[in-house]
């Protein structure tokens, strides 16, 4: 990351840090009555909460849902700040921990999970006391008068976690805010929407713990809505790699290639072929060159990105888009990736045969004379044939050419030979 983004990201967790030992302090200096019923609004919204941090939708953006700001919300209108922020601390602990033992890539760097417990401290603790300075009030969740401070409270909530957010992925990724992909519409809406079901949450729980039951159904339906994006991306996946396929590639560097054009900004396009792949399903069974390509895709996967597009384009063909980025920063990175697989070694499945592969790549950049995205892949096309030329297992620019009296069409097909 950014030193910015450094700054960003710490001073988001000691401003949460400073707002959580308030409310303690506050708890003991100025004691709020702790009755029975706001114990056990505190153990019911926490295990919510908590359940709803472990049902997780992932968006093709890398972007991740939970249907937890339902109870978030809530906890800022039925509980005192520390026992929000105790919510938040276990809720968000609890997921941490199931990440660690299923090993997942998910939170794997220390600052993620505390940035996110931080910033949803902090946007609590503002919306309070928006909500509180509307409605004065001794009478809460009846009237109109409610129903305005709870809706702009959570307007707030919605506006500060998506621009903390948004701030921390544009100082830590180096993107603009529209790229980032934080303040589309539909993101918003359903953030709000679940903003408001916690108003509701919160109004049945103040006539009756046991009233959250029927408050909550309509999670199951927004539990599906959040699974919709991760259906979209299945289909546009290869089964095989999981990386996306060459239509999703495609239709991405089209979209990419307009806004590189109309915008003037770089783009880096990089294709990719498995050297004699056809030799190795030939020498140890398509099983060993299915491990080939799948544990290939895993280091490309690992080694670009999260707005990087990578795909499998062919048989042994993979192709990777890197936006805001040329050719000649792209090389040094496609370089690294070229001798990890290089070094690797996969595993055959039954047989355990023991498989090294080699790949070639191919590099181009964005240029004025490319007016389609056929144009473009056809230029890193021919790049990889020169990669190949070459001796294969090298990478190639754009800008290079093939040696003289070399007919492409020929070429093409000795190099699949």
């Amino acid at each position: 990351m950014t030193r910015r983004a450094w700054t960003f990201v710490l001073a988001v967790i000691f401003l949460g840090m400073v707002l959580f030992i308030a409310g303690l302090i506050q708890l003991f200096i100025w004691p709020i009555q702790l009755t029975l019923d706001v114990w056990l609004r505190f153990a019911t919204l926490t295990i919510l909460m908590t359940a709803a941090q472990m049902f997780k939708s992932e968006a093709p953006t890398h972007q991740i849902y939970h249907p937890n700001l339902m109870f978030a919300f809530a906890g800022v209108l039925l509980l005192p700040p520390a026992l929000f922020s105790g919510m938040i601390l276990i809720s968000h602990l609890a997921e941490w921990s199931k990440e660690r033992l299923l090993n997942s890539p998910h939170l794997r760097a220390w600052y993620l999970q505390p940035f996110n417990i931080s910033m949803h401290i902090i946007i609590g603790g503002v919306c309070l006391v928006i909500y509180q300075a509307l409605h004065s009030t001794q009478i809460h969740f009846v009237g109109g008068a409610f129903l305005f401070s709870a809706l702009v409270a959570a307007g707030a909530y919605l506006l500060l976690n998506h621009l903390i957010v948004g701030a921390a992925l544009v100082l830590a990724r180096s993107v603009s805010w529209r790229d980032s992909g934080i303040l589309e519409r539909e993101s918003l809406l359903l953030d709000f929407a679940m903003l408001a079901m916690g108003i509701t949450v919160a109004a049945m729980v103040n006539l009756s713990v046991w009233l959250i039951l029927p408050a909550i159904s309509p999670l199951y339906l927004i539990y599906r809505s959040l699974s919709v994006p991760n259906l979209k991306r299945q289909a546009s996946t290869d089964p095989k790699t999981g990386l996306w396929n060459a239509e999703h590639f495609r239709k991405t560097l089209e979209l990419e290639l307009s806004r590189s054009q109309r915008f003037n900004r770089p783009m880096t396009v990089v294709l990719a072929d498995l050297d004699f792949l056809r030799n190795i399903n030939n020498v140890y069974g398509h099983l060993a060159g299915d491990a080939v390509l799948i544990g290939v895709a895993e280091i490309l996967k690992k080694n670009f990105r999260d707005f990087d597009t990578v795909a499998r384009f062919g048989g042994e063909e993979f192709a990777i888009l890197m936006p805001e980025t040329t050719s000649a920063q792209a090389f040094n990175r496609v370089e690294a990736v070229r001798q990890q697989i290089e070094q690797a070694e996969f595993h055959a499945p039954i047989t355990g045969y023991v498989v090294k592969a080699t790949i070639s790549f191919g590099v181009v950049s964005l240029c004025a004379q490319d007016q389609s995205a056929v144009e473009l892949i056809h230029r890193a096309d021919l790049a990889v044939y020169t990669a190949k030329m070459r001796g294969r297992n090298c990478t190639c620019l754009g800008d290079e050419k093939l040696p003289e009296n070399i007919n492409v069409m020929d070429f093409t097909e000795r190099i699949y030979l």
